[in-house]
């Protein structure tokens, strides 16, 4: 729990607290922390690796919520866990993950307890209005080819290990009208396109 920011600031006592009830976690590539609709016991701190939180439909499509990395907490967690309510999101691990699970009881006491842990939970709400509010704009203003475009280009890399699948359950359509604006794309020159590998040129 070192790692975290907030750490340092914490009591001594709240500093024991953690470190005495916290649960070093390995989890792989691929696999679902929690599901929609899940009441989780558990809180994540993430320490290494980067997950992808997404809302689902009953039609069977996803949107993309945000996505949280090491150093960070997640919302949806924070929130259904915190409340004893149902999550409302899908977390799914982008890569291998390594954090701490700490009980409910003890991320309770410490927030009441605590101003330094009351102000990382606070940042972390606020940079996720700050992503949602972006995500708004963009499905109100913007067409899908430019969402599309618009989430390619925003990647720090040039090439983009997504399966269309994968693009489409981020984006929030069907994979079919992912395939084809990426194949328009393909055709004028913007992206080339391979097996779960998108290239911008």
């Amino acid at each position: 729990m070192k790692t975290f920011r907030f750490y340092s600031s914490l009591s001594a006592e709240n500093q024991k607290l953690l470190d005495d009830n916290s649960t070093f976690i390995k989890l792989d590539a691929g696999i679902e922390l929690y599901r929609q609709g899940d009441t989780c016991p558990n809180l994540m701190f993430l320490t290494k690796g980067r997950v992808r939180v997404v809302r689902q439909h009953e039609s069977g499509q996803s949107i993309l919520l945000y996505y949280f990395s090491q150093g960070e907490q997640c919302n949806v967690n924070f929130t259904g866990t915190f409340n004893a309510i149902p999550a409302i999101g899908t977390a799914i691990a982008e890569s291998d993950l390594e954090g701490y699970s700490i009980p409910t009881s003890i991320i309770a006491q410490m927030f009441i307890e605590d101003k330094a842990f009351q102000a990382y939970v606070f940042e972390q709400y606020a940079k996720r209005m700050e992503h949602m509010a972006a995500l708004i704009e963009d499905i109100r203003f913007l067409g899908l080819d430019s969402r599309i475009l618009h989430f390619l280009q925003s990647k720090k890399s040039k090439i983009i290990n997504l399966s269309h699948e994968e693009l489409a359950d981020i984006i929030g359509t069907s994979r079919e009208v992912i395939s084809r604006i990426l194949k328009s794309f393909e055709k004028n020159g913007i992206v080339k396109l391979s097996r779960k590998k998108i290239e911008l040129v």
